[in-house]
C-alpha cells in the first residue's frame, strides 16, 4: 500500500484533534471553559465528522474523487488559516448571547466546515488505501495510522504547541501540515493545479499576519498552557492619570491586575485594597498566609513586605514569569500547582487564607468553592484565622454568589459579604469566613450586604450550570 496514504491519513487526523484542542483557547476568553464548553465542542466536532464521513464516502466512490481532493486540500487550508480572523471579527457580536448559545455558535462558525472537509478527506484516503481485495489487515492498518495521528494531535497540541507559542502560530502549523500533506498526495501537472498549490501556500502564512495586526499596541504577549497572556501599558486607569501597566487573559477589557509603575507598592484595584484591609483589620497579628492565585503579584508582595510567611499557589507558570518580567515581583513565595491539592498536602496551618482564582472572567473554579474545599480550608486555619474570597458577582439574584454564601455557611459559623454598596450589577465582592464573630463596622468604605440562600455546592453535585 502506498505510504503516502498512511502519511496523509496521519496528518489529517492529527490536525482534526489538534483543532479540537485549540477550541478552549479561542472560546474560553469569551464564554468560559466549563464542562458545557467541552460538551458543545465535542458534539459539534462529532456532528461535523459524521457529515464529513458520509460526504467523503460518496465522493470516494466517484471517478472524480482524486480531482476533488485538490480542492478539499486547498479549502481545508483556507478554512483553518482563517480561524483567527473569523474569531476576531465574529466574537464581539457573539458575546452578547448566553454562554451556551455563544459557545455553540462560536464553535460552529470556527470549526464546523474545516471538520467536515478533513473528515471527508479521511474517508477518501481510507478508500484510496484499500486494495481491490479488502482485507482486515489493510483496514486495521489504516485505522491505526488515523488513531496515532489523533492521539499525537491531542497530546502535542495540548502539551507542546499551545504552551510554547501563540495560538495563531499553532493554527499556522496546522495549515502548513495540511499543505505538506497536499504536496505529498498530489502530482502537480496542469497550470491550474500549480495555481491551487500557490494559493494554498499563501494561506499558510495568514495566521501570522492576523496575529501581528491584532497585537500592534500590546507591550507583551505570550501563550501559556492555560491562557493567552497580554500585558498593556496605559497613561490612565479609572479616570486617573498615571503610568499604569496591566495584565489580561485574551482581551483588553478583562483586567487581572494593575500596577502603578510610579508607585509599584500601591494597591491600585479595589479588590486588592479590600482583601488587604480585611486581613489587616481582622487578623492584625497574623504571621502565616496562604493564597491561591498570584496574578501580577501585588498582594503577594504586600504580604511579603509586612514580614508575613507567605505561601502562594499559582496554577499558571506563565503568569508567574510575567509577574517577574513586567510587574516587578521579586519574591520566592510562589509555588506552581493546583491550590486545593497543595493546600491538602501541606502540614502547616495559617492565620489568613486568600482565594483569588478564576477559570474565566467571573467564576472561581468549581473545586475551589465546594463544601469539601471550604472544610479543607477550615482544617488548615487557626481558630482565630479568616478565609477571604475575592468574588465577582451581583449582590441581587446571583445564583453563584448565593450558593457560595450557603456553602460557606455550611462550614463556617460566621460569613460576611462586603461590597461598596447595595447597587445592582456585576462588581467585586469580598466574602469572609470566620470561626469567630468579627466586627464588620471596622471596615471603612464597605459594608456587609445581605445575600439570599442558594444551592449547596458539593464536589459531586452542583446544579449551577456555570460551575460545571
Amino acid at each position: 500500500m502506498n505510504k503516502r496514504i498512511y502519511l496523509n491519513l496521519f496528518i489529517v487526523s492529527f490536525v482534526i484533534m489538534g483543532l479540537e484542542m485549540t477550541a478552549a483557547r479561542f472560546i474560553a476568553p469569551s464564554f468560559g471553559n466549563t464542562v458545557y464548553t467541552w460538551g458543545i465542542v465535542i458534539s459539534i466536532f462529532l456532528i461535523g465528522s459524521s457529515i464529513g464521513y458520509m460526504a467523503g464516502g460518496f465522493i470516494g466512490d466517484q471517478s472524480y474523487s482524486h480531482k476533488m481532493m485538490h480542492f478539499l486540500y486547498v479549502f481545508g487550508i483556507m478554512t483553518v488559516a482563517l480561524i483567527p480572523m473569523i474569531k476576531d471579527f465574529m466574537f464581539p457580536y457573539l458575546e452578547s448571547f448566553s454562554s451556551t448559545l455563544g459557545t455553540t455558535m462560536g464553535v460552529t462558525i470556527l470549526y464546523f466546515i474545516p471538520n467536515i472537509i478533513f473528515s471527508s478527506m479521511g474517508t477518501i484516503l481510507m478508500k484510496d488505501g484499500l486494495d481491490e481485495k479488502v482485507s482486515g489487515k489493510a483496514i486495521g492498518s489504516l485505522h491505526t495510522a488515523s488513531a496515532i495521528g489523533s492521539v499525537l494531535g491531542t497530546l502535542v497540541t495540548t502539551f507542546f504547541l499551545i504552551p510554547l507559542t501563540h495560538i495563531h502560530s499553532v493554527i499556522s502549523v496546522f495549515a502548513f501540515m495540511i499543505f505538506f500533506a497536499y504536496l505529498c498526495y498530489v502530482e502537480v501537472k496542469a497550470a491550474s493545479q500549480i495555481l491551487l498549490v500557490l494559493a494554498a501556500l499563501l494561506f499558510v502564512f495568514l495566521p501570522f499576519f492576523s496575529a501581528k495586526v491584532k497585537t500592534s499596541e500590546i507591550l507583551h504577549k505570550t501563550t501559556s498552557l492555560y491562557h493567552d497572556i497580554y500585558v498593556y501599558q496605559s497613561t490612565s486607569f479609572n479616570g486617573k492619570e498615571g503610568n499604569y501597566r496591566y495584565l489580561t487573559f485574551g482581551n483588553k477589557t478583562t483586567i487581572q491586575g494593575v500596577i502603578d509603575l510610579d508607585d509599584p507598592d500601591r494597591l491600585v484595584v479595589d479588590y486588592a485594597k479590600s482583601v488587604w484591609q480585611i486581613s489587616d483589620v481582622f487578623a492584625p497579628k497574623s504571621e502565616k498566609v496562604f493564597m491561591i492565585g498570584h496574578g501580577i503579584g501585588t498582594l503577594t508582595r504586600k504580604f511579603e513586605q509586612e514580614g508575613k510567611q507567605v505561601k502562594v499557589v499559582e496554577l499558571d507558570k506563565g503568569v508567574l514569569e510575567v509577574s517577574r518580567d513586567y510587574f516587578q515581583y521579586e519574591g520566592n513565595s510562589v509555588e506552581i500547582g493546583d491550590g486545593r491539592k497543595l493546600l491538602k498536602e501541606t502540614k502547616d496551618t495559617f492565620d489568613v487564607m486568600v482565594l483569588d482564582a478564576y477559570n474565566n472572567t467571573h467564576h472561581v473554579p468549581f473545586h475551589l468553592i465546594s463544601r469539601e474545599f471550604f472544610s479543607l480550608t477550615s482544617e488548615k486555619l487557626n481558630d482565630d484565622g479568616i478565609l477571604i474570597i475575592n468574588a465577582i458577582g451581583n449582590p441581587k439574584k446571583d445564583a453563584v454568589i448565593e450558593s457560595m454564601n450557603t456553602t460557606l455557611k455550611s462550614v463556617y459559623p460566621y460569613v460576611y459579604i462586603f461590597a461598596k454598596g447595595e447597587k445592582k450589577g456585576l462588581q467585586n465582592l469580598t466574602i469572609v469566613g470566620s470561626k469567630e464573630p468579627l466586627d464588620s463596622k471596622k471596615i471603612t468604605g464597605q459594608h456587609v450586604i445581605k445575600v439570599n440562600e442558594g444551592e449547596l455546592i458539593l464536589d459531586g453535585d452542583t446544579k449551577l450550570r456555570h460551575l460545571n
